[in-house]
């Protein structure tokens, strides 16, 4: 039974404002893709004067070009590495100038690139060695590789010509390749990226690798508007709610990141919308923070349409003489991104770099018991008292389950739940909070209270 001092502590704790029951911890890593490829990097100084933000995470291209490869290894990855920022290497299989070479993953199959996709990954071992050219020491440094994106759809050579299969033992020899040149995940995170949506002969389940030869799932996936012929005006759940559920059926472990997002003005016809464009951007970013998403890069260049929120040819304000999307600069304001460490050579830590710094669930529980064991991760405590909370802490794992008495478990749940538990030798209820509003922790424990009065 709920003892009458029970439903006294929970009537007095009814009263008390749940909205900061989780704090925000910093997981979130902003990233940028500004067009400049790592050249321009007084680009990227004014975004972050204007976002009052670094960048952690600058996206570029690069094709499997012998010049290419130099220009990167020289020039492009220092100057982002040195601007206090981490590139993420989107390496196309181009040919030279961007030229295509349809059926390239049976020819990399086939052992035909072998001397160049050696030579990239020494490279690659030796930039990443930092300074003093020697791996596993204090300045190493680091880097996303994303291969091949976008694989799901028809319009990238690795997608033409070639099968899923000839995709996947590409990817197991490229990635086997790297890791026995000790490139390990502290300094290289490989991301293995999909369009949100597929296009073409095949699933993106058709080219999913496994989870040991990945670190991140990512997507890639944009609002286009009507400034095409044959698209609409989408919302962010519209883009990317499907993926993500697709993604999470292959692998509950691995991050999910959006390499590239971004948002046309174009709402109805070829008409702009700089309204329409602020509201989708202010979407985006409650979107990224109920679905956990902790790396998103803006596709920052008018290419197909207006993409930009900053420099481009619209926006709702000026900064200088950039022209500039405020609601972008607005969802960077909050605590829960993360900053870079003056005093780490490595920039971040490895927690934060593999995306496993999280915000755990904050569990309430109330119980008849006086003592009861609580495992919140890796911490155990003891709790003597009728009311007991765990959490939030950082941490690299989530929070698992929380031990109620002798025969009786807990789960913590992926969202906000209510849960009771009845063993032989005692009664206790439970209110799980996921980290949201305040309005939703009311509401479960308004639940709450017409469960223990219904059982009493």
């Amino acid at each position: 039974m709920i003892t009458n001092r029970n439903l006294i502590v929970l009537l007095a704790f009814s009263f008390v404002p749940l909205i900061n029951i989780c704090e925000a911890v910093s997981n979130k890593m902003p990233a940028i893709y500004y067009g400049n490829q790592g050249w321009a990097m007084n680009d990227i100084q004014s975004f972050s004067s204007w976002v009052g933000k670094h960048p952690i995470v600058i996206l570029l291209f690069t094709d499997w070009c012998n010049g290419s490869m130099y220009n990167l290894f020289n020039y492009q990855l220092k100057n982002i590495w040195d601007n206090g920022s981490i590139p993420a290497i989107t390496w196309e299989a181009f040919k030279c100038g961007g030229s295509s070479q349809p059926g390239i993953m049976s020819l990399v199959r086939n052992h035909t690139y072998d001397t160049y996709i050696n030579q990239f990954g020494d490279y690659l071992a030796a930039w990443l060695a930092g300074m003093d050219g020697v791996l596993g020491n204090s300045d190493d440094r680091r880097a996303y590789l994303r291969l091949a994106h976008e694989m799901n759809g028809n319009w990238y050579p690795w997608s033409i010509g070639s099968t899923p299969q000839d995709y996947v033992w590409v990817w197991h020899y490229i990635h086997d390749l790297f890791v026995n040149k000790s490139l390990d995940s502290t300094r290289l995170q490989w991301i293995w990226c999909v369009n949100n949506v597929d296009v073409g002969s095949y699933t993106a389940e058709n080219y999913w690798v496994g989870e040991h030869y990945v670190d991140w799932m990512g997507i890639d996936g944009y609002n286009i508007g009507t400034s095409q012929s044959w698209s609409s005006w989408l919302n962010p759940n519209q883009i990317f709610d499907s993926m993500i559920a697709r993604l999470q059926n292959l692998s509950s472990t691995k991050p999910i990141c959006i390499n590239e997002y971004a948002s046309t003005s174009l709402v109805t016809g070829n008409i702009s919308n700089i309204t329409a464009k602020y509201d989708w951007l202010q979407q985006f970013c409650t979107y990224i923070n109920n679905k956990q998403i902790i790396m998103t890069s803006y596709f920052n260049i008018d290419k197909e349409t207006d993409w930009a929120i900053f420099g481009g040819v619209r926006g709702d304000s000026f900064f200088g003489n950039h022209s500039a999307y405020t609601a972008y600069r607005d969802c960077l304001q909050s605590n829960d991104w993360i900053i870079i460490n003056s005093t780490n050579p490595r920039l971040i830590s490895d927690e934060e770099f593999s995306g496993t710094v999280l915000n755990t669930t904050s569990t309430t529980i109330m119980v008849s018991t006086t003592t009861t064991s609580l495992t919140n991760g890796t911490t155990s405590d003891t709790v003597s008292s009728t009311l007991a909370t765990i959490g939030p802490t950082t941490q690299t794992t989530l929070v698992t389950t929380a031990n109620i008495s002798i025969n009786s478990t807990i789960v913590v749940m992926p969202t906000t739940s209510v849960i009771t538990t009845t063993d032989s030798t005692s009664t206790a209820v439970a209110i799980i909070f996921q980290c949201g509003t305040a309005s939703q922790n009311w509401l479960a424990m308004l639940i709450f209270m017409i469960k223990i009065f219904l059982n009493n």
